[in-house]
């Protein structure tokens, strides 16, 4: 499997469970957030919206609880306030081993961006507060994009901003939405299996790692061949 990755000079990592552990959070504060309005939501009902936008999970509120987002116009600012509170609570709580790998992919050569469905000034936010902002020449919100996850254009408008070509290209996705996204693209996909992320079907995605420091075995660097 190692050898899938051989050639590639540039990485694409998704945000969300990759390289913070937000999923729970994210959940937890949609709940609280619901409940002001009278639903009560499961993981299992919302998991399908992981890796997504809004856009997604709208749908779902709509679908399964029949709760019309258009009639309650500050529902995302409500969860905007609450989710706040959570990571507070919390932090922002980095996947294991993220500084060290990132910086080091980094050092081996690799050209390097963030690309995930999560609001730009929360990505931003995010990789600086885990101390990995510098490691990336791009971030890039699906929230600029047309279509979301699993559309594959926020992995081609991300990688159209750092330069290269999709054969060039690895993505690291914890997400079905993700890794459907990366493979509609033409790239490359390594899957992290993140419990924090629910029991989510990465068979989409060619390579699955169970820890970041994974990474570095398949990752030698660019003109080097894995292992």
């Amino acid at each position: 499997m190692a050898g899938l990755t051989d050639g590639k000079d540039v990485i694409l990592f998704d945000l969300d469970g990759v390289l913070i552990d937000s999923e729970p959070q994210h959940f937890r504060a949609w709940r609280r957030t619901m409940r002001q309005y009278g639903v009560e939501i499961d993981f299992e009902t919302y998991k399908p919206c992981i890796g997504s936008t809004n856009g997604i999970l709208f749908r779902i509120f709509q679908d399964a609880y029949g709760f019309d987002v258009t009639e309650h116009p500050d529902l995302e600012e409500e969860y905007r306030k609450i989710r706040k509170a959570v990571e507070r609570e919390d932090g922002v709580i980095p996947m294991p081993d993220v500084r060290e790998v990132v910086r080091e992919l980094r050092e081996r050569g690799y050209r390097m961006a963030v690309a995930s469905s999560s609001p730009p000034d929360y990505i931003e936010y995010c990789t600086e507060d885990i101390g990995v902002r510098d490691c990336f020449s791009v971030l890039f919100s699906g929230r600029n994009a047309l279509h979301p996850k699993p559309a594959p254009d926020t992995f081609l408008m991300a990688l159209e901003k750092l330069g290269g070509t999709p054969d060039e290209c690895v993505v690291v996705e914890d997400s079905e939405n993700g890794s459907k996204a990366a493979r509609a693209a033409g790239m490359l996909c390594i899957g992290i299996e993140n419990p924090g992320s629910g029991d989510q079907d990465l068979s989409a995605a060619d390579i699955k790692i169970t820890k970041l420091t994974g990474l570095l075995t398949l990752l030698p660097g660019p003109g080097k061949d894995a292992e």
